[in-house]
């Protein structure tokens, strides 16, 4: 899923089944987003990964994807199950 907030993209939750994994579902996925984001006027793209998902991280590294710095901050409205 892609979205944006009128100043920066987001990409969510993209997935490729493992059977496709390695034959360019996943970028080809990523880069229909950025075109997307592109149209409409935005610069930057952002997504969150958690730490632990490595094989994730090096993807988006192999597309150009870099790590910033940044404190992610959240607030349950409704206990956790």
């Amino acid at each position: 899923m892609v979205g944006h907030d009128g100043h920066r993209g987001w990409l969510y939750y993209l997935a490729a089944a493992p059977d496709r994994r390695g034959h360019g579902v996943g970028q080809s996925i990523v880069e229909a987003a950025e075109r997307w984001l592109a149209a409409r006027g935005v610069r930057k793209v952002q997504l969150m990964i958690r730490p632990t998902n490595i094989a994730v991280a090096r993807f988006y590294d192999r597309l150009g994807y870099a790590e910033e710095p940044r404190v992610v901050t959240a607030k349950w409205l409704t206990p956790p199950a």
